[in-house]
């Protein structure tokens, strides 16, 4: 049972603390990439959107007011069977512009469905431009966001999710995250490339974009197949997509658990992008970063078993006993009573334990042959 406790703390410490910090550091020892002169891009941005009437308005908005510096981009939207003022709200804002399609499948597909029929409409030689309905992005994120394809070994562009608002309970959490997160796709980049996209906002250039499979996380399943294809991710520091956090907590624990489960597949399709010996330290960064991660959901009820049989073994295991069980307990508080959400630390124990539980359920789900194609998005 000691090495048990020990080597599941180890790998814990080591995915949620050491990597970031470790490949931060080795980050600034890595020489610059070599810079490209600008070069125009076409591109077109494709929005699968399902029942967002409230937000789609306010997106295509956020999208016209983007700077161009010289690019050609379109925007197409396409609403997967929308039961609500989707297309209107849609079409009222995209009035008088030229460069903005909606178009509305009649029938609930899902939302691989929707991005390959959009995916079918754009042509081979142009970036595709991936965003989700409810985020509004800085008036420069596009420039920023194209700016890396000047390098022809660049596939794929990943911008930078900021967190809209500073008030509830997860969404200081999330900014805190998110805020680590970015600095650590940051030396990511510049030491093996970024590892991978996340829905917010990212681009890729549509000759290296398949068929989007239905079972699996979108954005993990595109950028993962520019790797497979030999070219390298760019992160775009500043190509920014703000988004309001979910006050749902319920829902936001199904949408992690579906995400999970379908990244999980997504990610075990393209395991051998974790052989060393074909991506390098790519293949490194693969492994701590997404696969490690998740792990930790499973080592974390390891840990406390093998904690509880070692509490007559001295006062650190019960002190690290008594770590586990306030973390959960101020989780807890926090999303049952108002006074625990004023308790030090309180979002950050919701985000974490509510996050690896997903994660272990989503896993479960994975290993028992369940497939997520169809949802609804989580709002308000």
């Amino acid at each position: 049972m000691t090495l048990l406790f020990w080597t599941c703390l180890g790998l814990i410490l080591f995915s949620l603390v050491g990597y970031g910090l470790l490949w931060i550091g080795l980050a600034r020892l890595v020489r610059d990439r070599p810079a490209h002169p600008p070069v125009t891009q076409s591109a077109t941005v494709l929005i699968a959107a399902r029942n967002e009437a409230r937000d789609i308005g306010a997106k295509i908005r956020s999208l016209r007011a983007q700077r161009r510096d010289g690019h050609r981009v379109r925007v197409l939207v396409v609403s997967d069977g929308s039961e609500d003022a989707t297309l209107t709200e849609a079409a009222a804002a995209a009035e008088g512009d030229a460069d903005i399609q909606v178009i509305g499948l009649s029938q609930h597909g899902g939302k691989a469905a929707a991005l390959n029929h959009g995916l079918a409409m754009i042509p081979e030689d142009e970036i595709v431009i991936f965003s989700d309905a409810n985020s509004l992005l800085d008036p420069d994120a596009l420039i920023r966001l194209l700016a890396p394809f000047a390098d022809p070994g660049v596939g794929g562009s990943i911008g930078q999710l900021g967190i809209k608002g500073r008030d509830g309970l997860m969404a200081r959490a999330e900014r805190l995250y998110w805020r680590y997160d970015n600095a650590l796709k940051r030396a990511e980049d510049r030491i093996a490339g970024t590892v991978s996209a996340q829905g917010t906002l990212y681009a890729v250039r549509r000759g290296l974009v398949g068929v989007v499979p239905a079972d699996m996380a979108d954005d993990l399943a595109i950028s993962l197949g520019v790797v497979a294809r030999g070219y390298r991710l760019a992160y775009a520091p500043g190509a920014v997509a703000r988004e309001a956090v979910t006050s749902n907590l319920r829902g936001e624990f199904g949408r992690r658990v579906r995400s999970t489960e379908r990244g999980w597949r997504g990610l075990m399709h393209y395991a051998g992008l974790m052989n060393p010996g074909r991506t390098g330290l790519y293949a490194v960064q693969l492994f701590c970063h997404k696969l490690l991660r998740r792990l930790v959901a499973v080592l974390l009820p390891l840990l406390l078993l093998a904690n509880i049989a070692l509490l007559d073994q001295g006062a650190f295991y019960v002190a690290m006993f008594g770590a586990q069980v306030a973390l959960c307990a101020v989780a807890l508080a926090a999303v049952t009573t108002r006074w625990g959400r004023r308790l030090p630390g309180a979002s950050m124990a919701v985000l974490f334990v509510m996050g690896h539980a997903a994660i272990f359920w989503a896993l479960l789900r994975y290993a028992m042959g369940v497939r997520s194609t169809k949802w609804a998005p989580v709002r308000g």
